[in-house]
C-alpha cells in the first residue's frame, strides 16, 4: 500500500529517518572530520598559533605528558570538566603537531590507589569536594627523556583562559633544556626578600615572594644574577636585561658598553620614577646607565613623568577626608593602537599597563636609529616628578590637566651602529686582583640591537597580574601583556624561536571609549568647578571665623550688628555654595548614567526590536505577494 506524503504515517517514516541521518552524519563527521575546526572567537583564542606550531614540530626527544583528573571532580564541577575536555582538545592538537614525539596518558586518581599515589608524588594538588572527605584531582605532570619534570599541579578555573599559554610553555621547557642565558642587574626586588627599611626601623620585615616576572623569565631562559658591581659581563650570556641599575660601577659601564659594541643585546627599564623601588636598597644613583643611553644614542627626560588623560587607571582616592574614584593621569592602559603592530615584540600584544613613566627621546646626531615601540596619545603631558611624590594628588592631576598635543615615546628599540661611552679609555682598574682589560672597541662591529623600556614599575605585579591563594597555591592570573613584552623582547634580542606568542589569550577590557570620552570630559569640567566652588567655601569659612575671632568668646556683647549680618551672610553663602557643590556632583552623575542607559538599549533591545520589526515586514511583504497571485 502506497504511504501518501500527507498522511501522519509519512511524517512519521520521514522524523525516523532524519534522527537516523542526523546521528549517521554526527558519527562520519567525528570520524572523518575530527581534525576539522572552525574557531570563530575574537582572537582564535582556541586555534594553535601559526608561530606556536614550530614548537611542537622540532621536538627531537619523547615526552611524556600524564594528566590526572578525578571522575568525583567532574560530577561536582561541570566547570571543570568543560575545562578538562579543552585541556585534552590542546594535548591531541599538540600530539598531532609533534608526529608522535609526545605521549600523552589519562588518569582518574581513585582514593587510596596506586595512580593516586603517583600524583601525590608528583606533586599535583588535591582539593576537597565536601563529601566524607573526598578529594579530587586535577593536574599534569610531564617528563622527557633526561628525566627532567615539570608540573601544573592544578588547573585553576582563575587561569582557565590562560590553559593554552600554560601548557605550551611547559612542553616548551622540557623540549628545550639548553635554553638562552640571560644575565640580569636590578636595583629592584625581582626575587623578593626582606625589606631593609622595615627592619631599620625595628619592624618584623617579612619575606616578600618573587615578582611574577622573575617565575615567567625563569621558566623559558636561564637566568644569570649580576651584580652592579661586576667587572666583566660573561661571555655565555645571550641578553643582558637592565632594571632601574643604580650605582652602576665605572668597570661595570665599560663592560656593558664593551658587551653591546660586541655585539651583546640589552633589554634596559630606566624609570624617572620607580614607585617599586621600596627596599631601601638603591642609591638612586641612574647616571651610569644615562651615559650608556647617551652612547646608544637616546635618553630619558630628567624629572619628569607622562601622563595621558585618555587612557589614564581609574583609581580610588582620598580628597578632604572623603573617598572619591578619579582618573590617575600618570598611570596608563595602553592598546593596539599605541603598540607598534609590525614590531614582534609588540605585534600580537592587546595591552600594556604603564605606572609613572618617563619620556624618551632621541639624541640628535646619533648614528642609530630609535623605533617607537609604545606611544602614549596625543593628549598627553609631561609632569614634574615632584608632584608625584609622597601621596600625590590624583584629582589635582586631572583637573589641571593641560594636553601637548604630541605622542611621548614609553617604549623603544634602538639600531644602528654605535660608538663607545669611553672614547677616553676604560677606566682605572680598581682591587689589586683587577685584570688588565681587553683591547677596546671604539665603534660596535655590527648594528646594535638594544630595547629601552622608561618605566620599571611596568614589571611590578601590581600593575600587569592579579593574585589569589588556592589551598596554598599562588594563582597568577594577567591582567596586561606586560609580562608577554618583556618574554617577546628577550626572545627576539635571543633569537629564540617561537616564543613571541607564547602568551595567555585572555578576555582584554573593551570599553565603551564613547562613554569614556564623555565621562572625561564631563568630570574634568566638574572638577573645575567643584575646584572653584571648594576655594570660595574655604574663604568663606576664613572670613567667618575671623569676625567671630574678633568678637572674642562673648561675641554677642562684642559683635556689632554689621559683624553679625557679615556672619549671617557668610553662612547662608556658604550653604548655597555647598548646595550648588552638591547639584554639580548629581548633575555629572546623571548625565554618566543616561547615556550609559542609551548604549546599554542600544546593545541589548534595540537590535532584537529591529530584527523583530524586519521579520513583520518581510512577513507582510509575502502575504501581499500571496494574495496577488
Amino acid at each position: 500500500m502506497p504511504i501518501r506524503f500527507d498522511s501522519p504515517r509519512f511524517a512519521i517514516f520521514a522524523a525516523v529517518v532524519a534522527a537516523v541521518l542526523f546521528v549517521s552524519v554526527n558519527i562520519l563527521a567525528n570520524l572523518w572530520l575530527s581534525a576539522w575546526r572552525i574557531d570563530t572567537t575574537q582572537g582564535g583564542a582556541f586555534t594553535v598559533s601559526d608561530q606556536i606550531k614550530p614548537v611542537f614540530a622540532s621536538i627531537d626527544e619523547p615526552i611524556t605528558v600524564r594528566v590526572y583528573f578525578s571522575e568525583a571532580l567532574a560530577n561536582a564541577s561541570p566547570r571543570h570538566a568543560a575545562l578538562y575536555r579543552r585541556v585534552r582538545e590542546l594535548l591531541q592538537q599538540y600530539a598531532d603537531l609533534a608526529k608522535g614525539r609526545i605521549k600523552i596518558e589519562y588518569e582518574n586518581p581513585e582514593p587510596f590507589s596506586d595512580t593516586e599515589d603517583r600524583a601525590v608524588g608528583f606533586g599535583l594538588q588535591a582539593v576537597p569536594l565536601g563529601r566524607n572527605g573526598e578529594v579530587g584531582y586535577f593536574g599534569l605532570a610531564a617528563t622527557n627523556s633526561t628525566d627532567d619534570q615539570k608540573v601544573i599541579p592544578f588547573f585553576n578555573l582563575e587561569r582557565e583562559q590562560f590553559v593554552e599559554y600554560d601548557l605550551t610553555k611547559l612542553i616548551y621547557g622540557l623540549s628545550k633544556p639548553n635554553q638562552a642565558k640571560v644575565g640580569v642587574i636590578s636595583s629592584l626586588p625581582l626575587q623578593g626578600g626582606i625589606n631593609p627599611m622595615q627592619a631599620q626601623m625595628g619592624m618584623n620585615p617579612q619575606p616578600t615572594p618573587p615578582w611574577a616576572i622573575a617565575q615567567q623569565i625563569a621558566d623559558f631562559f636561564d637566568v644569570r644574577q649580576l651584580d652592579a658591581a661586576v667587572p666583566e659581563i660573561p661571555a655565555d650570556i645571550s641578553v643582558l636585561m637592565l632594571v632601574q641599575p643604580e650605582g652602576l660601577s665605572p668597570a661595570t659601564q665599560y663592560a656593558i658598553d664593551q658587551f653591546v659594541l660586541r655585539g651583546g643585546k640589552v633589554l634596559a627599564f630606566v624609570d624617572p620614577n620607580a614607585e617599586s623601588s621600596n627596599m631601601g636598597s638603591g642609591s638612586g644613583d641612574l647616571s651610569g646607565i644615562k651615559k650608556l643611553l647617551t652612547a646608544w644614542g637616546v635618553g630619558v627626560a630628567d624629572g619628569k613623568v607622562v601622563a595621558d588623560i585618555e587612557h589614564a587607571v581609574r583609581v580610588n582616592a582620598e580628597q578632604g577626608g572623603r573617598p572619591i574614584v578619579s582618573d590617575y593621569v600618570a598611570w596608563l592602559q595602553l592598546g593596539p593602537g599605541f603598540l607598534d603592530p609590525n614590531d614582534a615584540i609588540t605585534g600580537d600584544l592587546k595591552q600594556v599597563n604603564i605606572g609613572t613613566g618617563g619620556a624618551i627621546e632621541r639624541i640628535e646626531g646619533a648614528g642609530t636609529t630609535v623605533t617607537p615601540l609604545i606611544t602614549t596619545g596625543p593628549k598627553s603631558m609631561r609632569l614634574d616628578v615632584d608632584k608625584l611624590q609622597g601621596v600625590p594628588d590624583i584629582v589635582a592631576l586631572f583637573r589641571d590637566f593641560k594636553p601637548a598635543d604630541k605622542r611621548e615615546v614609553l617604549a623603544a628599540r634602538i639600531t644602528g651602529t654605535a660608538k663607545t661611552a669611553f672614547p677616553e679609555g676604560a677606566p682605572a682598574s680598581e682591587g689589586k686582583d683587577a685584570k688588565p682589560p681587553a683591547e677596546q672597541l671604539k665603534e660596535s662591529k655590527q648594528p646594535i640591537q638594544i630595547v629601552v623600556v622608561a618605566d620599571s614599575d611596568f614589571l611590578a605585579d601590581r600593575f600587569w597580574v592579579q593574585e589569589s591563594n588556592f589551598f596554598g597555591q599562588r594563582v597568577a592570573v594577567p591582567s596586561a601583556d606586560n609580562g608577554g613584552f618583556v618574554v617577546n623582547a628577550l626572545e627576539n634580542l635571543s633569537g629564540s624561536p617561537a616564543l613571541s606568542s607564547l602568551r595567555g589569550r585572555g578576555s582584554q577590557s573593551r570599553p565603551f571609549l564613547l562613554i569614556e570620552a564623555i565621562r572625561r570630559d564631563a568630570e574634568q569640567e566638574f572638577r573645575a568647578k567643584e575646584q572653584a566652588l571648594q576655594t570660595r567655601l574655604e574663604e568663606l569659612q576664613k572670613q567667618a571665623a575671623a569676625i567671630e575671632l574678633r568678637g572674642g568668646e562673648n561675641d554677642q556683647v562684642q559683635l556689632s550688628d554689621g559683624d553679625r549680618l557679615k556672619i549671617e551672610n557668610f553662612r547662608a553663602e556658604i550653604l548655597s555654595t555647598r548646595r550648588q557643590l552638591r547639584e554639580v556632583q548629581r548633575a555629572l552623575r546623571q548625565d554618566i548614567d543616561r547615556i550609559e542607559t542609551l548604549v546599554k538599549f542600544v546593545n541589548i533591545a534595540a537590535v532584537p526590536i529591529v530584527f523583530g520589526i524586519v521579520l513583520i515586514v518581510l512577513a507582510g511583504v509575502r502575504r501581499r505577494r500571496r494574495a496577488a497571485a
